[in-house]
């Protein structure tokens, strides 16, 4: 058996140090990181239809073409002619998984892929389409509950399974928690592609005393809205990183509380708990907002900080600016989460992939 993981999710910012193309973050969490330590042969690159055979195949990153997949791995695509061929394909024995992990149909006005997968504004790659995709697959692998019931009711899929998304904990280097001000708390992502979501701290943060606490951004481009202007700080309070690989991001986070604010939209409803994850690998305590995915993060594992009105975001800020609690924290959160571990997910994608032969 071959795969074939063809993904749509790379990045347009960023290149690897050997000029290769950089894996966006979703693409890097549900498939690349799995690969190395998956032993059923693969390849992996961007979606391809051979007319000729009436099949699917891969474009790899160096230009070769995998024309000899039995399954493909699908993420992301919502090309017209996708929904026609997958017909053409399944009709010659190939099997079509497609990988689920974001609900689009649920995208806030101010994030950059809103306006571009409307159908009324884009008749070539949209959200009918991807709908369309969705129902044809042999098997849809969803990363929430949130996704796997609405890929059943809404989008008609077939077969769902979950794969929860997990971390690499070898790659992460510890945060040293010290006494010292000022406490640096931190978040990382696009702000570009959110969805008012920093609106949630946009209160609090400025309230936090100057001497006492600063900021840090990882994800930063000048294309992208400001991060002292989403959140309402001072532009010298914030140190920057700029949008990096995802594949370096464990060695980008140079801070001492995590935050994770997401909007009570249907979208953030979907959002699975990898950010807090990610934290937790590096030895960073978080605070997140009350999100489904992020309170089964709590309710699961019994760990975490979570906030919605302002004085709950204050007073979980307050109790981590101390270096006892934050190292007693961080050491708590990483224990509870090694069934998350990405050798452990790898397992889990490999039952998956041979339960569909």
């Amino acid at each position: 058996m071959k795969v074939g993981f063809a993904t749509a999710d790379w990045s347009s910012t960023v290149v690897e140090e050997d000029g290769s193309p950089t894996p966006g973050g979703s693409h890097w969490i549900r498939i690349g990181q799995y690969l190395k330590h998956i032993p059923i042969e693969h390849t992996v690159g961007v979606l391809v239809f051979s007319h000729k055979l009436g099949i699917f195949g891969v474009t790899d990153t160096k230009g070769n073409h995998h024309l000899d997949c039995d399954v493909i791995y699908m993420q992301r695509w919502m090309l017209s002619g996708i929904p026609e061929n997958m017909d053409i394909a399944k009709s010659n024995g190939q099997i079509i998984i497609n990988d689920l992990d974001d609900w689009y149909w649920g995208l806030h006005d101010s994030h950059m892929a809103k306006s571009y997968i409307d159908p009324k504004k884009n008749q070539d790659e949209n959200t009918n389409i991807y709908r369309d995709i969705i129902s044809k697959s042999d098997l849809v692998v969803v990363s929430t509950p949130f996704l796997a019931e609405k890929a059943k009711s809404k989008l008609r899929a077939k077969e769902v399974v979950m794969l929860e998304n997990c971390v690499d904990f070898d790659a992460y280097p510890q945060r040293e928690h010290t006494d010292g001000s000022p406490v640096v708390i931190g978040w990382h992502g696009s702000t570009g592609h959110r969805s008012n979501d920093l609106g949630e701290v946009k209160r609090v943060f400025p309230q936090l005393p100057e001497k006492e606490f600063s900021f840090h951004h990882t994800g930063f481009s000048s294309q992208a809205p400001a991060f002292w202007e989403e959140t309402n700080v001072s532009q010298g309070r914030v140190d920057l990183y700029p949008m990096v690989s995802p594949t370096k991001l464990p060695k980008m986070l140079p801070f001492d509380i995590g935050v994770a604010p997401l909007n009570d939209i249907a979208f953030n409803h979907a959002k699975s708990w990898i950010k807090p994850l990610e934290y937790i690998a590096a030895g960073i305590p978080f605070v997140a907002s009350k999100t489904p995915e992020y309170l089964r993060l709590r309710d699961k594992y019994g760990i975490g900080r979570y906030a919605g009105k302002f004085i709950e975001w204050k007073k979980a800020f307050d109790a981590l600016s101390d270096p006892e609690t934050r190292i007693e924290e961080a050491k708590k959160n990483r224990e509870a989460v090694q069934s998350l571990d990405v050798k452990k997910g790898a397992l889990r994608l490999e039952k998956i992939l041979e339960s569909v032969i």
